[in-house]
């Protein structure tokens, strides 16, 4: 048996002759059900053919007429331009025309209306499911699955999906497109807005081994509601503090409410903190307090200038310490640690130890984020959050699930800035495909009424 299935462009009272998409012949006692993939592909991309030409001379008589005084415009010429669509590329004829002579400094002067309408040529889904598969999958993956499942391996490849990316990227960081996001929605009370850091391998050649990516990653966890991230390159963004203040007005926080910050004290976050309009309460993280004072707990067992029989006593003055800051106590926790490291002073090769730098780490960094700890417990026993585990995860969801360290990924500042960008959207449910509207009009069967116009006027 043979399926023909043909098509047919009506509009009102015009309707043109059917046109021949596909035949499928398929035999009664044949095993293979339906359509096949390769069969379906070539039906999507004649359909599509069809429907995109049409469309395309729709645009070009919707702008054959000056939008001031209505007169015809002067044809210059034909050109041909590939748009690029979800269904494969289609090569299509873009007329060239004059603007009228009631155009001002322009008269005379040549436009394209299709170019106008898209100027990239890319339709407005193929370019949204570019950028947002190439913000969960790399590069070569997501246009791989896209060539697989659709008729377009001729209409993408992997060099045009990072350009794509950089274009929508650069386009999501201008202040027009911020505007474009629901900001005035009611929204829950914020609960907390936790903040972390990843370092990311820098594209520069080995020689310039110092060279990382700052990325900096944000989550505001509402008390009833879904979560909100945000995430941008530390040097790419002209204030870290106008970064904050739009990502709060954005997500439709009180202006005149007191938002709880976790951060873990690095210095990038401190003056977006400490310039913020909105009135902060900002709390050092007790998870990387706990992970100094556990670094320093590992390191008793390697210390060859204590004693076995020695070992659990100085883990457990350790673990005081950390007992003291979890209720508040900084500086009885850092007279603790500086007591026992005075006292291991006096062992040889004791400075030399990982056991001396672990130890002056934690009571550092204790000192310089003594202002930013609280009593830990009684926020625990509240109900508050004392850790940024919403963060870690913000981290592990913006960064490890797609610019992985562990496949040896190099980045640009700006590259990963901009992939970022798109990837925050997508996790929030904002990365939508741009309205773009495109007129149908059938192409009427007659003549090309764009050369009878052209020739009425050179016979003129």
């Amino acid at each position: 048996m043979k399926l023909i299935i043909e098509a047919r462009l009506v509009d009102d009272s015009i309707q043109t002759k059917p046109v021949q998409l596909a035949v499928i012949d398929r035999e009664m006692t044949d095993t293979a059900l339906g359509l096949s993939l390769a069969e379906g592909k070539t039906l999507l991309a004649s359909a599509q053919e069809i429907l995109v030409r049409a469309q395309c001379e729709g645009i070009a008589e919707e702008h054959s007429c000056c939008e001031r005084c209505g007169s015809k415009l002067c044809l210059k010429g034909w050109h041909e331009r590939q748009i690029r669509t979800v269904f494969g590329r289609v090569k299509v004829r873009s007329a060239r025309l004059r603007y009228c002579a009631c155009a001002g400094k322009h008269a005379g002067a040549s436009f394209s209306p299709l170019v106008q309408v898209l100027p990239a040529c890319v339709s407005p889904e193929l370019e949204y499911l570019q950028v947002k598969w190439a913000a969960h999958l790399p590069y070569a993956a997501a246009t791989q699955l896209l060539a697989e499942v659709l008729p377009i391996s001729q209409a993408i490849s992997v060099t045009g999906v990072k350009r794509r990316v950089r274009a929508v990227g650069a386009e999501l960081e201008q202040p027009a497109a911020a505007a474009q996001h629901p900001q005035n929605s009611p929204r829950p009370p914020l609960a907390a807005l936790a903040v972390d850091s990843a370092w990311l391998r820098h594209c520069k050649p080995p020689a310039d081994k110092g060279r990382h990516v700052n990325l900096v990653v944000g989550r505001a966890c509402f008390e009833d509601g879904p979560s909100r991230v945000y995430a941008y390159v530390h040097n790419q963004v002209t204030s870290a503090a106008a970064r904050l203040n739009g990502f709060l007005r954005d997500i439709g926080v009180d202006p005149t409410a007191r938002l709880t910050i976790l951060s873990d004290g690095a210095g990038e976050f401190d003056k977006a903190a400490r310039d913020c309009a909105q009135p902060l309460c900002r709390i050092l993280d007790w998870f990387h307090v706990a992970m100094k004072f556990q670094a320093a707990e590992n390191a008793v067992f390697g210390c060859k200038q204590i004693e076995s029989q020695e070992r659990l006593g100085i883990q457990s003055e350790i673990r005081r310490a950390k007992w003291l800051v979890w209720h508040g106590k900084i500086r009885k926790a850092r007279a603790r640690i500086e007591a026992l490291d005075n006292r291991l002073l006096k062992r040889p090769d004791y400075e030399f130890s990982t056991l001396w730098w672990n130890l002056r780490n934690a009571s550092g960094y204790l000192k310089g984020n003594a202002r930013y700890a609280v009593n830990y417990a009684r926020r625990h026993h509240k109900g508050l959050p004392v850790r940024s585990a919403i963060a870690e995860s913000a981290v592990n969801q913006v960064v490890s699930c797609r610019m992985a360290k562990k496949r040896q990924m190099r980045w640009s500042d700006e590259g990963a800035h901009l992939l970022a960008q798109i990837r925050v959207r997508a996790i929030n449910g904002e990365l939508k495909p741009r309205a773009v509207p495109i007129p149908f009009r059938p192409p009427k069967p007659k003549a090309d009424p764009w050369l009878d116009g052209y020739l009425l006027r050179e016979a003129a």
